[in-house]
């Protein structure tokens, strides 16, 4: 008997410690990046390693985050807040910014959070906060998680591919699905500054017109300062470890994006969740959790993309192609030249093409190589989708009354990146052009005329 009263004794301050160890702690904390108080949360034990968690747009706010907290509070430090703006976090006309919001998880860093480095995990718009604070300070952050992160393409390609979705375009801003939240605080926001005529950028910097405007609504503000930001240097800045994750059929933030980041950043891996949406940690909760831990666990990347970063190897065999007048037709693999001639919906994916011409034709290339030599790209009439792809010759690709969208990829021209012989239209999302006319990353629209050589 006295041997099990000993034991019980041990096992329950066992079970004591155990809960002295693992605490909640809700606080709410001035701060004065916006001059008002963030509400404040940890769980987990204190001395574990410290994992920062910032939300999205939603007065969900760090409670988003309430299932991976659980998992993760078992192993790490859980640090959450409702950003300004959102949750029970203070609420008003304030200029709620990605450069804003950083400041603020620099300021919890310094003042409250107290450790470096930390691993840092953003949603939505807090995965694009989380990069800018990473890209920021890179000392800060050991491992980075993105999850779903809309804003990053150029706003006319974002607005473009909503479009296309059936939800309708507001240039300059977005527009989203009737029946999401998340679309109607954007929408609502973007088509009162288009129908006002008004700069965007003027909307952002002052008080009033954000008022009359956005009638001073934080979500609305945050919404379309995300919009408009650009991250080119923040994505091509951040040398952490990096995981990307996406849900599959997210409409809010297209897939797209997700393999931007991951052929962008030098140390970063992509995950796609089959059946989810925006939201993967409500949509796939047990996967996502699993993925996330386990990252956390060993913040490294096994399964990097090289394809921007490795030179083109010569075409191994001379296998020709050719689409002629059909729909949805896919490539993949080793060609020597492919031609696709008034076909509609084609896809190049994952494929090596020395010589690709494209006429009266709709194509998408995603994650492939094309050129090297003599070879390269012809555009005729053609609407091109490129991504996550490198593209070199002597003149990489050549543009005749063609409209390109190029994001997340590499073009290298010996004498011209790209040429037109008729006035050409493209789009650069943080894609990278090398040539003597141009060194360097471009986000953009430009026009390409035969005088106009990139």
């Amino acid at each position: 008997m006295r041997s099990q009263g000993i034991f019980l004794v041990a096992m329950l301050g066992l079970v004591s410690a155990a809960a002295a160890e693992s605490r909640t702690v809700s606080e709410v904390l001035t701060e004065p990046v916006f001059h008002g108080q963030v509400q404040y949360y940890e769980d987990g034990p204190k001395n574990a390693p410290t994992v920062v968690l910032v939300h999205g747009l939603g007065d969900k706010a760090a409670h988003d985050w309430n299932s991976l907290t659980r998992v993760l509070s078992r192993e790490f430090r859980v640090v959450r807040f409702d950003l300004p703006g959102f949750g029970r976090s203070s609420k008003g006309n304030a200029s709620y910014t990605p450069d804003n919001y950083a400041s603020l998880i620099r300021y919890l860093v310094e003042r409250r959070i107290r450790a470096e480095p930390f691993l840092l995990v953003g949603h939505s718009m807090g995965g694009a906060i989380a990069l800018r604070y990473a890209a920021r300070y890179p000392q800060s952050v050991s491992g980075l998680v993105l999850i779903d992160v809309p804003g990053i393409l150029h706003r006319s390609v974002y607005s473009q591919h909503l479009a296309r979705q059936g939800l309708g375009s507001m240039v300059p801003g977005l527009s989203m699905a009737p029946n999401d939240p998340l679309g109607n605080l954007l929408g609502n926001a973007f088509s009162n500054v288009e129908r006002k005529q008004l700069m965007p950028e003027l909307v952002l910097q002052f008080p009033q017109i954000r008022q009359k405007m956005l009638n001073g609504e934080p979500a609305k503000i945050a919404g379309l300062a995300l919009a408009l930001e650009d991250f080119t240097r923040d994505i091509t800045a951040v040398k952490n470890p990096t995981l990307v994750l996406w849900g599959e059929r997210d409409t809010v933030a297209p897939l797209r994006t997700g393999r931007l980041l991951a052929a962008v950043m030098p140390q970063s891996q992509l995950t796609v969740f089959e059946g989810s949406g925006h939201v993967p940690m409500d949509d796939v909760a047990e996967q996502f959790n699993k993925t996330v831990l386990d990252f956390l666990r060993n913040p490294q990347v096994n399964h990097v993309n090289a394809i921007l970063r490795t030179p083109l190897t010569p075409v191994q065999n001379n296998r020709v192609a050719q689409c002629r007048d059909r729909d949805g037709m896919t490539f993949e693999g080793e060609y020597e030249q492919i031609k696709i001639i008034g076909c509609r919906n084609v896809v190049l994916r994952r494929a090596r093409v020395h010589k690709l011409r494209l006429i009266n034709s709709d194509v998408s290339i995603e994650d492939s190589r094309i050129g090297g030599g003599d070879g390269g790209l012809v555009a005729d009439d053609a609407r091109v989708i490129i991504t996550g792809s490198r593209i070199e010759g002597k003149v990489a690709i050549t543009v005749i009354e063609a409209k390109l969208d190029i994001a997340g990829s590499r073009i290298i021209g010996e004498d011209a990146a790209m040429a037109a012989r008729y006035t050409s239209e493209v789009v650069f999302s943080v894609s990278r052009v090398e040539s003597p006319y141009n060194f360097g990353e471009l986000h953009g629209f430009r026009v390409v005329t035969a005088k106009d050589l990139l």
